[in-house]
Parts: structure tokens; C-alpha cells; sequence
């Protein structure tokens, strides 16, 4: 019996192991299916990813083909650059009668970060992704060619295993594209294209109106065009000095830009341009400059000092105006844009540095919709004087206008900061830090337009206008809007302006 006992004692603990063993075997394997893969493991999970090819341009024997796919949320795949005991590039190889003429480039965004697993900054695409090749063809009729794409898909802890995909292209004989998906294809990325010129334009314009309204500015408006009017005698020939004046703001402008865009395209070529916009737009040093000169602005701006020219080229510009004629009128010209250059620098400085994360004619074309903008109030009331008398009068709104673009500033410096934060994965900056700031700074604006906080040139406020009233309510809204952000909402409107979400 005693042994009988401690055989089954035996027996029970054995069972009682083997169900405890059970146990964990199952709250391991359920914990590991709640957190997904990691590392190896997640190999054997593959997003789905779809590449399509069009003929998007040709230009005789030159075809320009386009490969567009769409990665699912949370993952990403690597941009086409090569890299050396790296990533898995994305990549495109030809097979039949075409050989592809330059490098594949990738049209769509593309984030650069330091990645801590491979030591060196790479890029990767999310979402939607769009590539471009040129490619050569000699066959006189229509010809079939095959497109293999090879790329890897990752995200945090996890990647796929590298994946190829076969893409069947028809390049048309002649120059008119066989191939309505074609067409509809280079459609859309032409109206995307032009989205984005009108919306420079459009900003561009915008800023040269406020620029107007600053208090190194608006006083000059009657002043100016009441001088041609008296001086000249002739209110035919008052309106032509006028328009004169205008255009010679406008050159002044746009015309120095120009020619350092010119002399850089000459210098290097198209790729010598396209290098130096990258490197602005992508590289830390002059990312953070641009920071430090944002917040230099709106130091400014909030009256701590004054950036002005040196008093000596204002003065010879001056003196020169006197001489009258044509030539006076574009000294009167240059005199304006040197003395309210502590008001307009700044509005400059911003919309140049913004054009060069664009294309690299964005600086011409949004200097010219600036200086025309600003110009045309005095061409304007020339003509038409009588509107002098609806201009408000100057007063300490003026100084207003300057720190609410202060604020202005401030915010819009943190972008570039954010640019070389992400890059080199520095994590000073990330999406929720981005964001408290964001809310701090268009809280504190709020409370100026209320008349709650008072700078050193502020007037003594008096009662409430209803104008400022309306623009509290809307700066106050905007920082509703984005309080949730704090908790990860996508807040899509000004998504183009953050840290990605991923970094919260």
C-alpha cells in the first residue's frame, strides 16, 4: 500500500506539472500573438503591396515609365538609393528590347532618420509611393518590355522577406500614349503639379499683403502715391510713375533671386541645383539655421531690436531718388525696400526659405507673386486716389500686426528644427513636444489678441474690437483643434506641419 501510495503521489504531481506547463505554453504563445512579430519571426508576415506601371511621357525613342504601389499603414519600404551593408533598396530592372537611361528616382516623399541597426541615415516611403525612369527604345514597332521590381517591407521590430514583382509595359510606336490608364495617370500627377504652383502662388500673395500692413510700410502707401500725383502735375503722367515705381518693386524683388538661380543652373546644371535644394531641404546644418533665423525673426518681430540696412546705402539710395526721371523713381523704389526691410525681411527670409523645400524655379515664381502683391496698392490708388480716403489710419494696430506674425514665426521655425530632429533621430522634438509648443504659442496669441499680454511698442489697449474678438475666437479654436493631438489624433490638416505620428 505504501508503495502504491507514493506511485500515485507521483502520478498527480506529474499531471499537475504538465498542466502548469500547458498553462504558460498557452499565455506565452497568446502574448506573442497580441504583440506580433518581432525580429526573424516576423518574416513569415507580408504586407500586401502592389506595384503598377504606365507610359507616363515619351519623347521620341525616350519613354518615361512610372511605378506607383500603396504600402499599408505602420509599414514602410526603403528608398532606391543603394546602400552598402544596409537595407534592401528598392529597385527596378528591364528585360527586352529598352535600357533605362540615368537613375530611378523616386517622385513621391521620402523620410531620412537615423537608423541605429545599420549606423547610418536612410530613407524610407510610406503610403503612396511613386517612382520615375527614363528608359530607351530603337524598335520601330510597338514594343513589350518587362519591369521587375524588387523591395523589402518593413516596420518597428518587424520586416518581410525581400519580394520581386513582374510588370508587363507596352511602349506605343509613335508619341501619342496607347493606353487610357496611361494617360489618366500623367494627368494626375500634372494636376498635382499644378496644385502645388497655385498654392505657392496663392501663399506667396497672401504674405505680400500682410507685408503691407506692417508699420514700415503702410504709412508709405499715401505718402508715396500723393508725391507722384503733386509732383508730376499731370495725373496721366502721376499714374505712369506710379506704375513705374511698382514695377521696379517687383524687379527689385525677383530679379536678384533670379540671378543666383541662374548663375547656380550655369554652374552645375539641373543636377547641380537639384543637389543644393535636397541639401537644404534635407541636411541638419541648414535646417537649423533656418530654426535660428525663424526665431531671430520673431525676436524681432516682438520688438526686442530692429533689423535694418546700413544707414549709409539708405542714404546714397536716397539722395539718388531726387534726381527724378525713371532712374529716380527706381531709387524711390530701392529707398522703400531698404528702409521697411525690418518689417519685410523677415516675411522674405520666410517665404524663401519655405520655396526651397519646393522645385527649383519655387523661389522666382514666389518672389514675383510677392513683390506683385505688394506693389499693386501703390500702382492702384494712383490710379484711382479717391481710395486713399477708406485707408485706415495708422496706429498701434500696426505694431499689433508685427507680433502676431512674431508669433507667427515661432511656430513656423519648429518645422525646420523637426526636419533635423527626424533625420538624425536626435529626439529633442517628437510629435507630442511639437505640439505642447504648438499649443503654448497660439494659447499666448490668444491672450494678445484679448489684450491680456503687452509687448514694449504696444499702445495702451482699450476696449475690445470686434475684429480681435473674431481672431481670438479662431486662434483659440486652432488650439482646441489640436489638444487631442496629444493623445495621437491624426489631426489631418496640419499633419504636413508635424513630426510624424509614429515618433508620439
Amino acid at each position: 500500500m505504501y508503495i502504491f501510495g507514493t506511485s500515485y503521489r507521483l502520478k498527480s504531481k506529474a499531471i499537475a506539472l504538465l498542466f502548469s506547463f500547458l498553462v504558460i505554453i498557452a499565455a506565452t504563445t497568446t502574448r506573442i500573438c497580441a504583440q506580433g512579430p518581432i525580429g526573424m519571426d516576423a518574416m513569415q508576415e507580408t504586407p500586401q503591396i502592389e506595384w503598377r506601371g504606365a507610359v507616363v511621357a515619351q519623347e521620341g525613342n525616350i519613354y518615361h515609365l512610372e511605378f506607383t504601389c500603396s504600402v499599408p499603414a505602420g509599414w514602410h519600404i526603403y528608398d532606391v538609393k543603394e546602400y552598402n551593408n544596409g537595407p534592401i533598396s528598392t529597385s527596378v530592372k528591364l528585360e527586352g528590347e529598352a535600357k533605362a537611361i540615368g537613375a530611378l528616382t523616386l517622385t513621391s516623399n521620402v523620410k531620412e532618420e537615423y537608423d541605429s541597426a545599420f549606423g547610418m541615415v536612410i530613407g524610407t516611403c510610406e503610403g503612396a509611393v511613386s517612382m520615375l525612369l527614363k528608359v530607351e527604345s530603337n524598335a520601330a514597332a510597338p514594343k513589350q518590355i518587362k519591369a521587375i521590381i524588387e523591395w523589402q517591407a518593413c516596420r518597428e521590430g518587424a520586416c518581410s522577406a525581400p519580394e520581386e514583382q513582374e510588370i508587363n509595359i507596352t511602349l506605343p510606336a509613335t508619341a501619342e500614349l496607347n493606353s487610357d490608364a496611361n494617360t489618366t495617370t500623367g494627368s494626375i500627377r500634372d494636376a498635382q503639379s499644378s496644385k502645388s504652383l497655385w498654392s505657392t502662388i496663392l501663399e506667396a500673395i497672401l504674405w505680400g499683403f500682410v507685408a503691407l500692413l506692417t508699420p514700415c510700410v503702410f504709412p508709405m502707401v499715401p505718402m508715396t502715391v500723393s508725391f507722384f500725383l503733386k509732383k508730376s502735375g499731370d495725373k496721366t503722367k502721376g499714374r505712369f510713375m506710379a506704375m513705374m515705381y511698382g514695377l521696379s518693386i517687383v524687379a527689385l524683388y525677383t530679379i536678384p533671386i533670379a540671378i543666383i538661380i541662374l548663375i547656380t543652373y550655369f554652374a552645375g546644371g539641373d543636377s547641380g541645383i537639384v543637389f543644393i535644394f535636397n541639401w537644404l531641404a534635407t541636411h541638419w546644418i541648414p535646417n537649423l539655421l533656418f530654426f535660428i533665423i525663424f526665431m531671430i525673426f520673431a525676436a524681432s518681430f516682438f520688438g526686442a531690436f530692429e533689423i535694418v540696412m546700413p544707414t549709409s546705402l539708405v542714404n546714397k539710395a536716397d539722395a539718388k531718388s531726387e534726381k527724378g526721371g525713371l532712374f529716380g523713381v527706381f531709387f524711390m523704389a530701392l529707398t522703400l525696400v531698404l528702409v521697411s526691410f525690418s518689417c519685410t525681411g523677415p516675411i522674405v527670409g520666410t517665404i524663401l526659405i519655405k520655396s526651397t523645400q519646393g522645385e527649383i524655379w519655387e523661389p522666382i515664381i514666389t518672389m514675383l507673386a510677392f513683390s506683385a502683391a505688394f506693389a499693386l496698392p501703390f500702382t492702384i490708388f494712383a490710379f484711382v486716389p479717391s481710395l486713399l480716403k477708406n485707408l485706415p489710419k495708422s496706429g498701434g494696430w500696426l505694431n499689433s500686426v508685427k507680433v502676431v506674425l512674431g508669433f507667427l514665426e515661432l511656430a513656423l521655425g519648429l518645422k525646420f528644427l523637426s526636419v533635423a530632429d527626424q533625420i538624425y533621430g536626435w529626439g529633442i522634438l517628437d510629435r507630442e513636444v511639437y505640439l505642447a509648443l504648438w499649443i503654448v504659442i497660439f494659447t499666448l496669441l490668444g491672450f494678445y489678441l484679448l489684450g491680456k499680454i503687452r509687448f514694449a511698442n504696444d499702445s495702451p489697449a482699450g476696449h475690445l474690437t470686434v475684429t480681435r474678438l473674431i481672431l481670438s475666437i479662431i486662434v483659440f479654436s486652432f488650439v482646441v483643434y489640436m489638444i487631442p493631438g496629444m493623445w495621437g489624433a491624426p489631426l489631418k490638416a496640419i499633419s504636413g506641419y508635424l513630426p510624424p505620428i509614429e515618433s508620439q
